[in-house]
């Protein structure tokens, strides 16, 4: 597993920079609703490492009009400058934020793995992670599988649906 911090941690603060310019403290803004955070590589790599973390925002943002309909927020987090975010923002067309880490203070705090090529350092492997309303860590996702990324998330975070006996006699 590519984390420090394990499912039931509280998500600890730290502040990060947005694509659209605002400082976050992740914490505090976690607090607000569940979210699913993904820490990635993509916008300064080339090659497979870029694809990989392409292919995994694209899920992300295929599937995030469900996270928001059952109130989940979705963010994704690179080392990259804000810069480069925002640019890879605009050319995905991402319908959510982007946040940058380019001091590495999150991945390092939160025990997330990095590797240096090229005197460019980033996240080794992109892992998620689904945190409650309270900032608990609700899962720990790592590997990642692109296709079930949300639904991952979604069951992490929403209690199960408790059917009456009636409702279920109904559904068989």
């Amino acid at each position: 597993m590519s984390t420090r911090l394990k499912v039931g941690d509280a998500l600890p603060s730290v502040g990060l920079r947005a694509t659209d310019g605002y400082l976050l403290n992740l914490r505090s803004w976690v607090t607000r609703q569940p979210v699913l955070l993904l820490f990635f590589a993509g916008p300064s790599l080339s090659g497979e490492a870029e694809r990989r973390g392409t292919e995994i925002v694209a899920a992300l943002s295929e599937g995030y009009s469900r996270l928001r309909d059952v109130g989940i927020a979705a963010v994704a987090i690179s080392v990259d400058s804000q810069v480069d975010q925002a640019a890879y923002a605009s050319k995905l067309k991402l319908p959510f934020l982007l946040l940058s880490d380019e001091r590495r203070s999150a991945v390092e705090l939160l025990g997330i793995e990095t590797k240096a090529a090229n005197g460019n350092v980033n996240v080794a492997r992109p892992v998620a992670m689904a945190v409650d309303h309270e900032g608990i860590i609700r899962a720990v996702i790592d590997p990642i599988d692109p296709p079930s990324l949300v639904d991952r998330a979604i069951r992490s975070i929403l209690p199960p649906v408790r059917r009456t006996t009636e409702e279920a006699s109904v559904a068989s």
